[in-house]
């Protein structure tokens, strides 16, 4: 005996098959069809979700920070802020560099110091008060000036002499002091990027000096 099939049962399109074959939508073959797509799209999106993760890791890993101060002190040299934004240390986590930059005259000056200069650093930033950064070089920073500043674009900077009055070609301290609230993130960003200061800023005898002083050439 024949058993004969509605057109349905193997052309679920319900058009003629040009080779005259005939598909049967068995239960095995919709599951393993199902079980397929399912494991595509999720190796799909694990992928996305892998590479979007990452990609805004890294991103957020190498933005540089920045955070007003309200003191810098270097020897005998003392700026301290009197408007939003004259004082301004940033943190180059792409280019390993520290920088203090103050408003002198309507234009920036900036003290960049690279991070494999610094000796030793502590930070103290509590709850309830200020926090505050001590800094200690092996070599002397370098020192710029803001030139042509247009609106709306980066800022041009050209290499200057010591704004300190000399002091800081001098003397390998640095201290700055910013508002209750602000330091401790950066500083904490800071430490997971750069191995080797997170070691300095965790010794037991902090910041210690031989000498104040840069030796004299």
């Amino acid at each position: 005996s024949s058993i004969v099939s509605s057109p349905s049962e193997y052309n679920p399109l319900d058009e003629p098959s040009p080779l005259g074959l005939r598909l049967r939508k068995s239960p095995s073959l919709l599951e393993l069809i199902q079980i397929k797509l399912s494991q595509g799209s999720a190796g799909t999106q694990s992928h996305v979700k892998k590479e979007a993760k990452s990609g805004v890791s890294s991103g957020d890993k190498l933005k540089a920070s920045n955070f007003p101060g309200s003191v810098l002190r270097i020897g005998n040299w003392e700026y301290k802020s009197r408007y939003e934004g004259d004082l301004v240390a940033k943190c180059y986590f792409a280019k390993h560099k520290l920088v203090w930059e103050v408003l002198d005259g309507g234009l920036k000056n900036k003290i960049e110091i690279q991070w494999s200069d610094i000796m030793a650093l502590k930070a103290d930033y509590p709850d309830d008060g200020p926090g505050t950064l001590d800094v200690v070089l092996a070599r002397q920073p370098l020192f710029f000036r803001e030139t042509n500043p247009q609106p709306r674009k980066h800022t041009l900077w050209q290499a200057t002499s010591d704004f300190t009055g000399g002091e800081a070609s001098m003397n390998r301290r640095h201290y700055l002091q910013c508002c209750q609230g602000l330091l401790g993130k950066h500083f904490e960003k800071l430490m997971q990027c750069d191995p080797r200061l997170d070691y300095l800023s965790r010794r037991r005898e902090g910041v210690t000096l031989d000498s104040p002083y840069f030796e004299t050439k």
